[in-house]
Protein backbone atom coordinates (compact mmCIF):
# COMPACT_ATOMS: atom_id res chain seq x y z
CA UNK A 1 0.00 0.00 0.00
CA UNK A 2 1.47 3.45 -1.03
CA UNK A 3 2.32 5.76 1.89
CA UNK A 4 0.98 8.93 0.13
CA UNK A 5 -1.47 8.84 -2.41
CA UNK A 6 -3.38 11.82 -3.95
CA UNK A 7 -6.93 12.56 -3.03
CA UNK A 8 -9.27 11.09 -5.05
CA UNK A 9 -11.80 14.03 -4.96
CA UNK A 10 -10.33 17.43 -6.27
CA UNK A 11 -12.15 20.45 -6.23
CA UNK A 12 -13.05 22.33 -8.87
CA UNK A 13 -13.06 26.04 -9.16
CA UNK A 14 -17.07 25.75 -9.16
CA UNK A 15 -16.72 23.75 -5.98
CA UNK A 16 -14.30 26.29 -4.60
CA UNK A 17 -16.57 29.07 -5.41
CA UNK A 18 -19.49 27.27 -3.58
CA UNK A 19 -17.38 26.55 -0.72
CA UNK A 20 -15.71 30.47 0.06
CA UNK A 21 -19.39 31.76 -1.20
CA UNK A 22 -21.02 30.18 1.49
CA UNK A 23 -18.37 31.37 4.00
CA UNK A 24 -18.62 34.52 2.63
CA UNK A 25 -22.28 34.79 3.00
CA UNK A 26 -21.71 33.10 6.77
CA UNK A 27 -19.43 35.27 8.34
CA UNK A 28 -20.80 38.27 6.18
CA UNK A 29 -23.99 38.89 8.55
CA UNK A 30 -21.73 38.17 11.39
CA UNK A 31 -19.15 40.55 10.11
CA UNK A 32 -21.42 43.41 9.17
CA UNK A 33 -23.80 43.05 12.38
CA UNK A 34 -20.52 44.32 14.58
CA UNK A 35 -19.48 47.16 11.90
CA UNK A 36 -23.32 48.58 12.43
CA UNK A 37 -23.27 47.87 16.07
CA UNK A 38 -23.51 51.69 16.97
CA UNK A 39 -26.66 51.95 14.61
CA UNK A 40 -28.42 49.00 15.32
CA UNK A 41 -27.84 49.56 19.20
CA UNK A 42 -29.56 52.60 18.18
CA UNK A 43 -32.16 51.64 15.78
CA UNK A 44 -32.86 48.33 17.60
CA UNK A 45 -32.39 49.24 21.96
CA UNK A 46 -34.25 52.68 21.99
CA UNK A 47 -34.33 51.96 25.46
CA UNK A 48 -30.39 51.93 25.65
CA UNK A 49 -28.70 55.55 25.22
CA UNK A 50 -25.41 56.22 23.98
CA UNK A 51 -22.42 53.72 25.07
CA UNK A 52 -25.36 51.45 26.69
CA UNK A 53 -27.30 50.95 23.43
CA UNK A 54 -23.80 50.47 22.06
CA UNK A 55 -23.18 47.90 25.00
CA UNK A 56 -26.68 45.98 24.47
CA UNK A 57 -25.93 45.44 20.64
CA UNK A 58 -22.45 44.30 21.31
CA UNK A 59 -23.55 41.48 23.76
CA UNK A 60 -26.75 40.38 21.19
CA UNK A 61 -23.48 39.96 19.05
CA UNK A 62 -22.17 37.83 21.48
CA UNK A 63 -25.31 35.74 22.07
CA UNK A 64 -24.75 34.30 18.49
CA UNK A 65 -21.71 32.60 19.85
CA UNK A 66 -23.42 30.84 22.68
CA UNK A 67 -25.12 28.18 20.29
CA UNK A 68 -21.42 27.94 18.52
CA UNK A 69 -20.27 25.15 20.46
CA UNK A 70 -23.92 23.08 19.93
CA UNK A 71 -24.11 23.58 15.92
CA UNK A 72 -20.28 22.24 16.23
CA UNK A 73 -21.31 19.10 18.00
CA UNK A 74 -24.65 18.63 16.36
CA UNK A 75 -23.44 19.47 12.61
CA UNK A 76 -20.15 18.41 13.19
CA UNK A 77 -21.52 14.61 14.08
CA UNK A 78 -23.60 14.93 11.45
CA UNK A 79 -20.79 15.90 8.50
CA UNK A 80 -18.30 13.08 10.09
CA UNK A 81 -21.48 10.32 9.72
CA UNK A 82 -23.19 11.63 6.61
CA UNK A 83 -20.10 13.54 4.61
CA UNK A 84 -19.29 16.98 4.37
CA UNK A 85 -22.14 18.39 1.46
CA UNK A 86 -24.85 17.59 3.37
CA UNK A 87 -23.51 19.35 6.55
CA UNK A 88 -22.48 22.12 4.68
CA UNK A 89 -26.16 22.55 3.05
CA UNK A 90 -27.48 22.70 6.67
CA UNK A 91 -25.61 24.99 7.78
CA UNK A 92 -26.14 27.33 4.61
CA UNK A 93 -30.14 26.90 5.00
CA UNK A 94 -30.12 28.17 8.67
CA UNK A 95 -27.65 30.83 8.85
CA UNK A 96 -29.20 32.36 5.42
CA UNK A 97 -32.41 32.16 6.91
CA UNK A 98 -31.63 33.54 9.73
CA UNK A 99 -30.00 36.65 7.69
CA UNK A 100 -33.25 37.13 6.10
CA UNK A 101 -35.09 37.46 10.05
CA UNK A 102 -32.37 39.94 11.64
CA UNK A 103 -32.89 41.95 8.08
CA UNK A 104 -36.53 42.25 7.98
CA UNK A 105 -36.73 42.54 12.21
CA UNK A 106 -39.24 45.62 13.12
CA UNK A 107 -37.24 48.51 15.46
CA UNK A 108 -37.55 48.47 18.95
CA UNK A 109 -39.87 51.75 18.08
CA UNK A 110 -42.58 49.19 17.35
CA UNK A 111 -42.06 46.15 18.69
CA UNK A 112 -40.61 47.46 21.90
CA UNK A 113 -38.41 44.63 23.73
CA UNK A 114 -39.67 42.44 21.25
CA UNK A 115 -37.46 43.20 18.57
CA UNK A 116 -34.19 42.47 20.83
CA UNK A 117 -35.85 38.99 21.71
CA UNK A 118 -36.54 38.17 17.91
CA UNK A 119 -32.95 39.30 17.08
CA UNK A 120 -31.54 37.12 20.02
CA UNK A 121 -33.19 33.98 18.81
CA UNK A 122 -32.14 34.98 15.01
CA UNK A 123 -28.87 35.42 16.35
CA UNK A 124 -28.68 32.22 18.03
CA UNK A 125 -29.63 30.42 14.80
CA UNK A 126 -26.82 32.09 13.06
CA UNK A 127 -24.47 30.84 16.00
CA UNK A 128 -25.62 27.02 16.03
CA UNK A 129 -25.04 27.37 11.82
CA UNK A 130 -21.52 28.85 11.86
CA UNK A 131 -20.63 26.45 14.67
CA UNK A 132 -21.48 23.55 12.23
CA UNK A 133 -20.28 25.09 9.19
CA UNK A 134 -16.49 25.59 9.77
CA UNK A 135 -15.38 21.94 10.87
CA UNK A 136 -17.10 20.33 7.29
CA UNK A 137 -15.65 23.19 5.12
CA UNK A 138 -12.24 22.88 6.30
CA UNK A 139 -12.75 19.00 6.25
CA UNK A 140 -13.07 19.04 3.24
CA UNK A 141 -10.82 21.58 1.76
CA UNK A 142 -7.95 19.77 3.49
CA UNK A 143 -9.12 16.20 2.32
CA UNK A 144 -9.06 17.54 -1.26
CA UNK A 145 -6.33 19.50 -1.47
CA UNK A 146 -3.29 18.24 -4.17
CA UNK A 147 0.06 16.45 -2.63
CA UNK A 148 2.01 19.26 -1.05
CA UNK A 149 -1.03 21.96 -0.90
CA UNK A 150 -3.07 21.39 2.26
CA UNK A 151 -1.57 24.63 3.58
CA UNK A 152 -3.01 26.46 0.53
CA UNK A 153 -6.03 24.82 0.22
CA UNK A 154 -7.15 25.12 3.85
CA UNK A 155 -6.34 29.01 3.63
CA UNK A 156 -9.03 29.51 1.95
CA UNK A 157 -10.98 29.13 5.65
CA UNK A 158 -9.58 31.88 6.63
CA UNK A 159 -9.23 34.04 3.38
CA UNK A 160 -13.13 33.54 2.90
CA UNK A 161 -13.74 35.44 6.10
CA UNK A 162 -11.54 38.31 4.57
CA UNK A 163 -13.26 38.37 1.63
CA UNK A 164 -16.53 38.43 4.23
CA UNK A 165 -15.23 41.61 5.73
CA UNK A 166 -13.66 43.28 2.38
CA UNK A 167 -17.92 42.74 0.89
CA UNK A 168 -19.20 44.10 4.58
CA UNK A 169 -16.63 47.11 4.08
CA UNK A 170 -17.55 48.11 0.83
CA UNK A 171 -21.20 47.59 1.17
CA UNK A 172 -20.62 49.45 4.63
CA UNK A 173 -18.83 52.33 2.91
CA UNK A 174 -21.54 52.67 0.04
CA UNK A 175 -24.53 52.91 2.11
CA UNK A 176 -22.55 55.41 4.70
CA UNK A 177 -22.06 57.89 1.12
CA UNK A 178 -25.00 57.13 0.02
CA UNK A 179 -27.29 58.09 3.26
CA UNK A 180 -27.68 60.38 6.15
CA UNK A 181 -26.19 58.96 9.05
CA UNK A 182 -29.83 58.90 10.75
CA UNK A 183 -30.74 56.89 7.43
CA UNK A 184 -28.29 54.65 8.18
CA UNK A 185 -29.32 54.12 11.10
CA UNK A 186 -32.72 54.27 10.71
CA UNK A 187 -33.01 51.63 7.77
CA UNK A 188 -29.64 51.74 5.93
CA UNK A 189 -27.94 49.28 7.47
CA UNK A 190 -31.03 46.79 6.67
CA UNK A 191 -30.07 47.25 3.13
CA UNK A 192 -26.14 45.95 3.89
CA UNK A 193 -28.18 42.57 5.27
CA UNK A 194 -30.27 41.77 2.72
CA UNK A 195 -27.81 42.33 -0.26
CA UNK A 196 -26.35 38.98 1.48
CA UNK A 197 -29.56 36.96 0.63
CA UNK A 198 -28.46 37.36 -2.87
CA UNK A 199 -25.59 34.81 -2.38
CA UNK A 200 -27.96 32.67 -1.20
CA UNK A 201 -29.61 30.64 -4.52
CA UNK A 202 -26.02 30.65 -5.77
CA UNK A 203 -24.46 29.39 -3.05
CA UNK A 204 -26.61 26.88 -2.67
CA UNK A 205 -26.39 25.78 -5.85
CA UNK A 206 -22.81 25.67 -5.88
CA UNK A 207 -22.60 23.72 -2.57
CA UNK A 208 -24.95 20.81 -3.85
CA UNK A 209 -22.85 19.89 -6.99
CA UNK A 210 -20.14 19.76 -4.17
CA UNK A 211 -17.98 16.42 -3.98
CA UNK A 212 -17.79 14.41 -0.99
CA UNK A 213 -14.31 13.75 1.01
CA UNK A 214 -15.75 11.75 3.73
CA UNK A 215 -15.18 8.00 2.15
CA UNK A 216 -12.97 9.20 -0.69
CA UNK A 217 -9.36 7.69 -1.16
CA UNK A 218 -6.82 10.10 1.06
CA UNK A 219 -3.75 10.54 2.22
CA UNK A 220 -2.76 7.52 4.30
CA UNK A 221 0.59 8.70 6.00
CA UNK A 222 -1.35 11.93 7.05
CA UNK A 223 -4.17 9.90 8.77
CA UNK A 224 -1.48 7.68 10.33
CA UNK A 225 0.43 11.02 11.61
CA UNK A 226 -2.63 12.20 13.32
CA UNK A 227 -3.47 9.26 14.90
CA UNK A 228 -0.29 8.83 16.51
CA UNK A 229 -0.66 12.09 17.58
CA UNK A 230 -1.89 12.86 21.45
CA UNK A 231 -5.57 14.36 20.74
CA UNK A 232 -6.21 15.81 24.14
CA UNK A 233 -3.11 17.99 23.86
CA UNK A 234 -3.37 18.42 20.35
CA UNK A 235 -7.60 19.65 21.60
CA UNK A 236 -5.32 22.04 24.23
CA UNK A 237 -2.87 23.45 22.52
CA UNK A 238 -5.58 24.29 19.53
CA UNK A 239 -7.92 25.56 21.99
CA UNK A 240 -4.85 27.95 22.45
CA UNK A 241 -4.39 28.52 18.98
CA UNK A 242 -7.72 29.31 17.67
CA UNK A 243 -8.26 31.70 20.72
CA UNK A 244 -5.22 33.51 19.74
CA UNK A 245 -6.82 34.02 15.87
CA UNK A 246 -10.55 34.52 17.30
CA UNK A 247 -9.22 37.67 19.46
CA UNK A 248 -7.31 39.09 17.13
CA UNK A 249 -10.24 38.48 14.66
CA UNK A 250 -12.71 40.47 16.41
CA UNK A 251 -10.76 43.25 17.79
CA UNK A 252 -9.17 43.88 14.46
CA UNK A 253 -12.90 43.70 13.24
CA UNK A 254 -13.34 46.63 16.50
CA UNK A 255 -11.81 48.80 14.42
CA UNK A 256 -14.74 50.22 12.90
CA UNK A 257 -16.82 51.37 16.26
CA UNK A 258 -13.46 52.38 17.78
CA UNK A 259 -12.88 54.77 14.93
CA UNK A 260 -16.97 55.31 15.25
CA UNK A 261 -17.16 56.01 19.10
CA UNK A 262 -13.46 56.33 20.34
CA UNK A 263 -11.43 58.54 17.36
CA UNK A 264 -15.05 60.39 16.29
CA UNK A 265 -13.97 59.95 12.50
CA UNK A 266 -16.94 59.51 10.14
CA UNK A 267 -18.28 56.55 8.84
CA UNK A 268 -16.96 56.37 5.25
CA UNK A 269 -13.35 56.11 6.65
CA UNK A 270 -14.06 53.79 9.09
CA UNK A 271 -16.04 51.68 6.19
CA UNK A 272 -12.92 52.30 4.36
CA UNK A 273 -10.43 50.76 6.72
CA UNK A 274 -12.69 47.93 6.95
CA UNK A 275 -12.16 47.05 3.04
CA UNK A 276 -8.51 47.25 3.42
CA UNK A 277 -8.76 45.16 6.85
CA UNK A 278 -10.69 42.49 4.74
CA UNK A 279 -8.44 42.98 1.45
CA UNK A 280 -5.57 42.33 3.80
CA UNK A 281 -6.60 39.28 4.93
CA UNK A 282 -7.99 37.42 1.77
CA UNK A 283 -4.40 37.87 0.26
CA UNK A 284 -2.42 37.29 3.17
CA UNK A 285 -4.02 34.22 4.55
CA UNK A 286 -3.48 32.40 1.09
CA UNK A 287 -0.04 33.73 1.36
CA UNK A 288 0.24 32.05 4.71
CA UNK A 289 -1.12 28.82 3.76
CA UNK A 290 0.98 29.03 0.49
CA UNK A 291 4.46 29.39 2.91
CA UNK A 292 3.25 26.82 5.63
CA UNK A 293 3.43 24.37 2.45
CA UNK A 294 6.90 24.93 1.58
CA UNK A 295 8.19 26.00 4.71
CA UNK A 296 6.23 24.29 7.35
CA UNK A 297 3.56 24.68 9.16
CA UNK A 298 5.45 26.17 12.79
CA UNK A 299 7.45 28.29 10.97
CA UNK A 300 4.68 30.64 9.63
CA UNK A 301 2.49 30.33 12.76
CA UNK A 302 5.32 31.60 15.39
CA UNK A 303 7.70 34.25 13.11
CA UNK A 304 4.40 36.37 12.19
CA UNK A 305 2.99 36.42 15.51
CA UNK A 306 6.50 37.65 16.81
CA UNK A 307 6.64 40.38 14.70
CA UNK A 308 3.08 41.75 15.18
CA UNK A 309 3.87 41.53 19.04
CA UNK A 310 6.45 43.86 18.43
CA UNK A 311 4.55 46.56 16.77
CA UNK A 312 1.36 46.18 18.07
CA UNK A 313 2.30 49.23 20.79
CA UNK A 314 3.59 51.58 18.05
CA UNK A 315 0.84 51.07 15.81
CA UNK A 316 -1.87 52.08 18.41
CA UNK A 317 0.24 55.03 19.70
CA UNK A 318 0.47 56.42 16.19
CA UNK A 319 -3.00 56.05 15.24
CA UNK A 320 -4.09 57.51 18.62
CA UNK A 321 -1.93 60.42 18.22
CA UNK A 322 -2.98 61.39 14.27
CA UNK A 323 -6.17 59.25 13.59
CA UNK A 324 -6.61 59.77 9.96
CA UNK A 325 -7.33 58.06 7.56
CA UNK A 326 -3.44 57.15 6.34
CA UNK A 327 -2.55 56.27 9.96
CA UNK A 328 -5.83 53.65 9.89
CA UNK A 329 -5.13 52.11 6.79
CA UNK A 330 -1.63 51.49 7.35
CA UNK A 331 -1.93 50.21 10.73
CA UNK A 332 -4.84 48.03 10.47
CA UNK A 333 -3.16 46.70 6.98
CA UNK A 334 0.18 45.86 8.95
CA UNK A 335 -1.51 43.78 11.62
CA UNK A 336 -4.05 42.19 9.51
CA UNK A 337 -1.39 40.73 7.53
CA UNK A 338 1.06 39.21 9.88
CA UNK A 339 -2.45 37.77 11.84
CA UNK A 340 -3.72 36.34 8.68
CA UNK A 341 -0.71 34.55 7.70
CA UNK A 342 -0.60 32.93 11.41
CA UNK A 343 -3.92 32.28 12.09
CA UNK A 344 -4.35 30.27 8.39
CA UNK A 345 -1.39 28.12 9.07
CA UNK A 346 -2.60 27.58 12.43
CA UNK A 347 -5.92 26.57 11.95
CA UNK A 348 -4.99 23.67 8.68
CA UNK A 349 -2.29 22.84 11.45
CA UNK A 350 -4.57 21.75 13.82
CA UNK A 351 -7.49 20.44 11.37
CA UNK A 352 -5.19 17.84 9.60
CA UNK A 353 -3.93 16.70 13.15
CA UNK A 354 -7.07 15.30 13.80
CA UNK A 355 -7.92 11.90 12.49
CA UNK A 356 -10.84 12.36 9.61
CA UNK A 357 -13.63 10.21 11.28
CA UNK A 358 -13.53 12.39 13.89
CA UNK A 359 -11.88 16.06 11.70
CA UNK A 360 -15.26 17.45 11.26
CA UNK A 361 -16.44 17.02 15.19
CA UNK A 362 -13.07 17.73 17.01
CA UNK A 363 -12.29 20.48 14.88
CA UNK A 364 -15.33 22.19 15.13
CA UNK A 365 -15.82 21.55 18.68
CA UNK A 366 -12.11 23.12 19.76
CA UNK A 367 -12.99 25.97 17.20
CA UNK A 368 -16.25 27.56 18.56
CA UNK A 369 -15.23 26.53 22.49
CA UNK A 370 -12.17 29.17 21.95
CA UNK A 371 -14.25 31.63 18.99
CA UNK A 372 -17.84 31.95 21.85
CA UNK A 373 -15.97 31.99 24.75
CA UNK A 374 -13.15 34.72 23.75
CA UNK A 375 -13.95 35.73 20.50
CA UNK A 376 -17.82 36.48 21.22
CA UNK A 377 -17.18 38.63 24.02
CA UNK A 378 -13.85 40.49 23.08
CA UNK A 379 -15.78 43.57 21.79
CA UNK A 380 -18.26 44.07 24.38
CA UNK A 381 -15.03 43.20 26.67
CA UNK A 382 -13.08 45.92 24.92
CA UNK A 383 -16.20 48.58 24.80
CA UNK A 384 -16.93 47.91 28.73
CA UNK A 385 -12.59 48.30 29.79
CA UNK A 386 -12.91 51.34 27.84
CA UNK A 387 -16.38 52.83 29.67
CA UNK A 388 -14.77 51.65 32.66
CA UNK A 389 -11.01 53.20 33.05
CA UNK A 390 -10.85 55.52 30.35
CA UNK A 391 -7.92 53.80 28.64
CA UNK A 392 -8.29 53.98 24.75
CA UNK A 393 -5.28 51.66 24.42
CA UNK A 394 -7.11 49.29 25.65
CA UNK A 395 -7.77 47.29 22.28
CA UNK A 396 -4.04 47.27 22.31
CA UNK A 397 -3.55 45.55 25.54
CA UNK A 398 -6.30 43.12 24.38
CA UNK A 399 -4.30 42.11 20.93
CA UNK A 400 -0.69 41.96 22.97
CA UNK A 401 -2.34 38.99 25.29
CA UNK A 402 -3.59 37.33 22.60
CA UNK A 403 -0.54 37.15 20.34
CA UNK A 404 1.57 35.88 23.64
CA UNK A 405 -0.19 33.12 23.65
CA UNK A 406 -0.21 32.21 19.93
CA UNK A 407 3.24 32.01 20.38
CA UNK A 408 3.60 29.84 23.38
CA UNK A 409 0.93 27.73 21.32
CA UNK A 410 2.58 27.45 18.29
CA UNK A 411 5.87 26.41 20.05
CA UNK A 412 4.06 23.67 21.39
CA UNK A 413 1.65 22.43 19.36
CA UNK A 414 2.17 18.41 17.73
CA UNK A 415 2.21 19.21 13.97
CA UNK A 416 2.02 16.13 11.40
CA UNK A 417 5.30 16.26 8.92
CA UNK A 418 4.09 14.73 5.98
CA UNK A 419 3.91 18.04 3.61
CA UNK A 420 7.30 18.50 4.25
CA UNK A 421 8.11 15.21 3.13
CA UNK A 422 5.91 15.32 -0.13
CA UNK A 423 7.67 18.41 -0.92
CA UNK A 424 11.24 16.47 -0.86
CA UNK A 425 10.14 14.05 -2.56
CA UNK A 426 8.47 16.12 -5.29
CA UNK A 427 11.03 18.93 -6.14
CA UNK A 428 9.31 20.44 -9.23
CA UNK A 429 5.86 20.29 -7.18
CA UNK A 430 4.65 23.76 -6.00
CA UNK A 431 1.59 25.25 -4.66
CA UNK A 432 0.76 26.89 -7.72
CA UNK A 433 1.15 23.81 -9.81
Amino acid sequence: MADHQAPATVLTRANMIGIVAGNVLEFYDFTLFAFFATQIGASMFAHGKGTDGLLLALATFAVGFIARPIGAVVIGRYADRRGRKPAMLLSFALMGAALVVVALTPPSSVLGVGSAIIIAVARLVQGFALGGEVGPTTALLIEAAPAGRRGLYGAWQIASQGLSALFAGLVGLTISFLLSPQAVTDWGWRIGMLLGVLILPIGFHLRRIMPETLHAPADESMDREAAALPMARVAGIGLMLILAGTVTTYTLQYFNTYSLAILKLSPSLAFTTTAITGASMFAFGLLGGWLSDRFGRRAVIVLPRLLLLLLIYPVFLGILAAPSLGTLAFGVFLLTALYAMSTATANVCLAESFPRARRSTAYAVTYTMAVSVFGGSAQFLITWLIKRTGDTMMPAWWLLGATLVGIVAGVAMPMIRTERRNLRRHPLMTPAG
